[in-house]
């Protein structure tokens, strides 16, 4: 192994023994709690008990850690937040059968059993690239009685068909997509590794928090090899619920700048889906909740006050 990679992994393994400690800072309390199948999930719980509720999804290969710029924020004072690394991920349990991840009655237990344990009351669910996937799975399962609306990040949750911006996807961006998703295969440490630094340039459209940045490298070799390649069987066609979907308060935030929400496609969704609104943040990319974190923070907290306090009572 190269001494360089050595280098890596002592730091990253010193970082990861402190990568709470942002939402620590904001009072947040770290818990475990068993999720379908006796899967352990590490949550992270902030803000006022009796305060508007909210629970965070995070994306593929990410955690916690990543809303770390909202957790950190005034948002703490004001909402009762809940993220949690999804299966396979961060800090919770990783298990070996395929099936635990390919399940969508599984995420959606998954999230049901968080909601319970930190009792979160009728929570806005906020889902970020592919945990609006794990969104659209609680719906599936548990309908929207239980929430008070559905936030949706860098992507449509399988709502509406994926359209390929005019002129077809950009050549370079879908060959970088190919090598990442054969490094992701690998069992080994330099191929995941790799994967990882191919990996970050995707998540937004201009220079990050350096520290933000650091924390999604070490979540993204958090998850095994054969976690990844369970992880990304999950179905992806969620068209059915689309009526529902139209009968809820539901906003999507994106970024201008990100090919995973293509104006084709989120017109078609708004068009099928009169009471979704959306929100484009300009010079964004994938991660607008950290690219520009002030501005979402706020279109966010409108969102909640408007449709919490409204159907919570």
């Amino acid at each position: 192994m190269k001494l360089v990679n050595l280098f890596r992994i002592i730091a990253m393994a010193c970082t990861l023994a402190i990568i709470q400690i942002p939402l620590a800072a904001a009072s947040a309390e770290t818990l475990y709690v068993e999720g379908e199948g006796g899967v352990p999930l590490a949550v992270t719980v902030t803000g006022p008990e009796d305060g508007p509720a909210i629970i965070f999804l995070h994306g593929l290969g990410m955690g916690t850690a990543s809303f770390t710029p909202q957790f950190e924020s005034s948002l703490a004072e004001r909402f009762r937040m809940v993220a949690f690394d999804l299966r396979g991920h961060g800090m919770s349990g990783k298990p070996w059968q395929a099936e635990a991840y390919t399940d969508p009655k599984i995420w959606a237990a998954d999230i049901e059993k968080v909601i319970k344990a930190t009792k979160l009351h009728r929570p806005v669910i906020v889902g970020w690239s592919y945990g609006t996937l794990v969104a659209a799975d609680y719906l599936r399962e548990y309908g929207r009685g239980n929430i008070s609306g559905l936030v949706m990040i860098g992507a449509l949750g399988g709502f509406i068909p994926f359209s390929p911006p005019a002129g077809g996807p950009d050549p370079e961006l879908l060959a970088q997509l190919m090598k990442l998703q054969e490094l992701r295969k690998s069992d080994a440490f330099e191929d995941q590794l790799a994967a990882v630094e191919l990996f970050m340039p995707m998540l937004t459209a201009n220079e990050p928090p350096a520290d933000w940045i650091e924390e999604a490298r070490i979540l993204g070799m958090m998850v095994p090899a054969y976690a990844q390649g369970a992880l990304r069987k999950h179905p992806s066609d969620n068209i059915d619920l689309v009526p529902l979907l139209g009968e809820m308060p539901a906003l999507i935030l994106h970024g201008s700048e990100d090919p995973s929400v293509s104006p084709a496609a989120l017109a078609a969704l708004l068009q099928s889906a009169p009471t979704v609104k959306s929100r484009a943040f300009e010079n964004a990319g994938h991660s607008p909740f950290a690219e520009q974190p002030d501005a979402f923070n706020d279109e966010l907290a409108k969102f909640v006050l408007a449709y919490w306090s409204a159907q919570a009572q």
